[in-house]
């Protein structure tokens, strides 16, 4: 039978047209079923005040309701007299709620309210003048559970009038109910079926079917209705959501007329109903809010009460064209709603089979930053747009999130956020962690989402994200996560072009922070933008990674600019470049001839150079007899004392293979142990991968390499050789590593990896400096500071140089010890001269004497 929905029943109700089959006992279970509604009509009504008017449309003549505090009672004056078999228009009952034109279980008594008293003489009724007004009894002293059972039995077997009784807060009733066999029995009996077509409605406030029958079970005294429950539950029963979109504009337009709410401008209330309605919130907490607003005479539009942040006006398609770059992304979503679209319609018409249904739910799978959250949001506005999600909001925990830490708990944590997803999305980012433990409770998660996607087939759809690998081999673990997630509803999310980066962090510029580009700013972003999109990784950021790299180019320029109040904005320019992001900047044109002409006229060094010319010729020998196939440089361990320029030939060795086209940037990256190595089990790799991008399209410098290898086996130095290994064997081509220390501990370092020693193919041996090359080095570094050097002043130098030599032995700083020996001279001058400073000439500043050399160690 098909049942009429009048106009008090909003469209969150609709399931209470499977009433029509005909089932004596329904549950209505959700969070409304304590809530307030606005109808068609735009009359805020209570639930039950909506149960009446939908029964009595549908040919119910009377409506009688019971609660924990009230045993019996009735909202309108017609169920009232109809409650008086053979009297219809008998006097009303007397105040105290008891009469005796009533045959049932309590003799010739019926029991009611003293406001159902006056509802049964006339008086009631709301303002529109029928007579079913909302009229919420009062407690009644001297009727027990027993009788209780009995007069809702006598109401329900009555073959007329057609009856529905409604058992409220039934969770607080059945753990309370004195009555309990009696009770359990008269179910029994009505779960039976009646021929008179009487029907018991039980509310219940748990969001879940399958939890309204497990406290029923827990309770252990009626079986009879849990079976009767979980034989046919799609057919005896309905929830009792939230409130949706088109009852959102009526609270609001409710609002606007009782309490004087301001709406401007009106063109887009439509996008703030929309975003309204994405809150988990029900019509009674809408009608505070926006009452409260009204008191504070706010304007909807600045009420900040909305989720996911401003309003926009845009449909959910029209923000999905306008992200910037995904255009993969965009044709795949366009042809999985124009296909759900299809199956609906189909559908609609009594055609197609439940096996060959179009699955709604969606794998995301890329890099992070590649908008999978933004983009599972707008589809979540977009199959709420199409009629198949009534909210479509995002629910997003982590995998992890999901696993509990004993059993049943998994089931648990899992239901729960399925039921704060249910009428919109839920977004498991990382879903392939659920089936990476290994005797862990991940699979308890997996099986449990399977069970409510099928529960909940009408009103969840479940993406699930992560990289693109791992979800793959996620998806293939489980026929049941394959048969939900089918291979056309895979959505690869690619990373976004350099074009693409660079128009995001210009927009968080402008947009987000409010700054101003100046040119030279918008040629460097690019620069650096195509040089992270060239080493970029699996680990990449894409949008997050402009993010990051917007906040930091503005917290440089309000250093830079310290700009004070009410003064203009001064423009953001390549000077606010992070440092760590200045290696992507072009260095210009670099020619070999110029690089090594610099190598030349390193002080001393002779092997080393022949070394690196060796290197170049060998290079360039490969290229020509490959017709142009780019040889890949070699790995190499650079072997000598502290202060032999290590460091700076490695920057040299870099400019020539950019030099040469063989590295892409040709940059240094520093680093030693501390860099690479991590306190704890798995965080290593990550520092030392972090090291490799940083370097990649240049050289990768580990000074004092060997102390990876000196510690005992347990020590993380051995991880970050292991990793660093990998990672020169996948980066051919794109790395070049140089491993730098002493001779004999560098050979001991190789030899403790045959990984080492077969990659490291280039060995260049880096002598002490001689005494000679010590003085040129030191009248060099003081010639570019602008000093000189009074007679004999030289001479002292070398002999600490000499002496200092002789002292440390193999640990010698050689070029380092010359500065060392500069910055002490500079500081005795400056004491030397501290009396005289402001009249002594700039020649007499500038001129080094004996006293101004360390007293020669003894």
């Amino acid at each position: 039978m098909a049942l009429v929905l009048p106009p008090a029943v909003p469209e969150r109700l609709a399931g209470l047209a499977g009433l029509g089959s005909g089932e004596p006992v329904w549950v209505l279970h959700g969070p409304g079923a304590h809530d307030e509604f606005v109808g068609r009509d735009h009359v805020v009504r209570p639930f039950e005040q909506v149960l009446i008017e939908f029964l009595r449309a549908n040919g119910y003549e009377r409506v009688a309701f019971s609660s924990p505090v009230t045993p019996v009672y009735f909202h309108d004056t017609a169920s009232h007299r109809l409650a008086r078999p053979g009297a219809p228009t008998a006097p009303a009952p007397a105040a105290g709620g008891r009469t005796s034109r009533f045959a049932g279980p309590l003799g010739n008594r019926f029991v009611g309210s003293e406001r159902m008293a006056r509802q049964a003489a006339g008086g009631g009724g709301h303002a529109g003048g029928h007579d079913t007004g909302p009229d919420p009894a009062r407690p009644v002293e001297g009727i027990s559970d027993p009788s209780r059972v009995q007069v809702l039995d006598a109401l329900m077997r009555q073959p007329r009038p057609r009856t529905a009784v409604v058992l409220v807060d039934v969770e607080t009733l059945l753990q309370h109910l004195t009555a309990r066999r009696a009770f359990a029995g008269r179910v029994a009996r009505w779960t039976a079926g009646q021929a008179h077509r009487n029907t018991c409605l039980l509310l219940f406030t748990r969001p879940r079917l399958d939890e309204v029958v497990e406290l029923i079970d827990e309770l252990r005294y009626a079986p009879q209705l849990v079976s009767y429950l979980r034989e046919r539950p799609g057919r005896r029963s309905c929830a009792v959501p939230l409130p949706e979109v088109a009852e959102v504009g009526r609270l609001v337009q409710v609002s606007r007329l009782r309490d004087g709410l301001e709406v401007t401008p009106w063109t887009r209330l439509p996008a703030v109903v929309r975003a309204m309605a994405a809150r988990v919130l029900s019509a009674r907490d809408w009608l505070g809010e926006l009452g409260d607003l009204a008191r504070r005479s706010t304007p909807l539009r600045e009420a900040g009460l909305l989720s996911g942040g401003a309003v926009d006006d845009r449909s959910a398609w029209e923000r999905l064209e306008a992200m910037t770059g995904l255009a993969p992304v965009k044709e795949h979503l366009r042809t999985r709603a124009a296909s759900l679209a299809a199956d609906a319609e189909v559908r609609s018409r009594g055609l197609g089979s439940d096996e060959d249904a179009v699955s709604p739910h969606l794998v995301f799978t890329g890099n992070p930053g590649t908008g999978k959250t933004t983009v599972a949001g707008l589809v979540g506005e977009v199959y709420r747009e199409m009629g198949l999600l009534s909210r479509g909001h995002v629910v997003a925990p982590a995998a992890d999130e999901l696993i509990g830490q004993y059993v049943g708990q998994t089931a648990a944590l899992t239901r729960a956020r399925v039921a704060e997803a249910l009428d919109g999305v839920l977004l498991i980012d990382e879903a392939y962690r659920l089936s990476e433990q290994p005797g862990g409770f991940g699979q308890e998660a997996i099986d449990t989402l399977l069970s409510e996607i099928e529960l909940h087939r009408d009103r969840l759809v479940v993406i699930v994200a992560g990289y693109t690998g791992p979800m793959s081999r996620f998806l293939a673990a489980n026929v049941g996560l394959r048969s939900r997630f089918p291979e056309r509803n895979v959505v690869e999310f690619p990373d976004f072009e350099p074009d693409d980066l660079h128009e995001i962090v210009l927009r968080r510029l402008r947009e987000h922070h409010g700054l101003e580009c100046a040119p030279d700013l918008v040629t460097a972003l690019r620069q650096v933008v195509t040089g992270l999109h060239r080493t970029r990784d699996e680990h990449f950021g894409n949008a997050r990674a402009m993010r990051e790299l917007a906040v930091e180019v503005k917290d440089r320029w309000a250093v830079r600019t310290r700009p004070a109040p009410g003064a203009p904005l001064a423009p953001a320019t390549a000077a606010d470049v992070p440092e760590g992001y200045r290696t992507h900047l072009d260095r210009g044109e670099v020619r070999l001839e110029d690089v090594l002409a610099e190598l030349d006229g390193l002080t001393g060094l002779e092997p080393v150079k022949r070394s690196v010319r060796e290197l170049v010729d060998t290079l360039a020998l490969h290229r020509r007899r490959r017709a142009g196939d780019p040889p890949v440089p070699p790995h190499m361990v650079f072997q000598g004392s502290p202060g032999t320029g290590k460091t700076t030939v490695a920057r040299l060795v870099g400019e020539v293979l950019r030099s040469m086209g063989l590295l892409a940037r040709g940059h240094v990256v520093e680093t030693q142990r501390a860099d690479l190595v991590a306190g704890y089990v798995g965080q290593t790799a990550e520092k030392t991968r972090a090291k490799v991008r940083e370097a990649l399209d240049g050289v990768l410098f580990v000074d004092e390499a060997y102390s990876l290898s000196t510690g005992g086996p347990q020590d993380f130095g051995r991880e970050a050789v292991t990793e660093l290994v990998a990672q020169m064997e996948n980066l051919r081509g794109r790395l070049v590593v140089v491993v730098a220390g002493y001779p004999g501990a560098m050979r001991a370092f190789l030899a403790a990896n045959d990984g080492l020693r077969s990659r490291f193919t280039k060995h260049v041996d880096f002598p002490d400096y001689t005494v000679p090359e010590l003085r040129l080095i030191l009248v060099d570094l003081a010639g570019r500071r602008g000093f000189t050097f009074a007679e004999g002043t030289l001479a002292r130098a070398v002999r600490w140089l000499e002496a200092r030599r002789a002292e440390e032995g193999p640990a010698f700083g050689n070029a380092r010890a010359v500065r060392t020996l500069l910055g002490d001279m500079e500081a005795r001058l400056a004491r030397r001269l501290r009396d005289v400073l402001d009249t002594a000439d700039d020649a007499t500043l500038s001129r080094f004497t004996p006293p101004d050399v360390p007293p020669v160690p003894s």
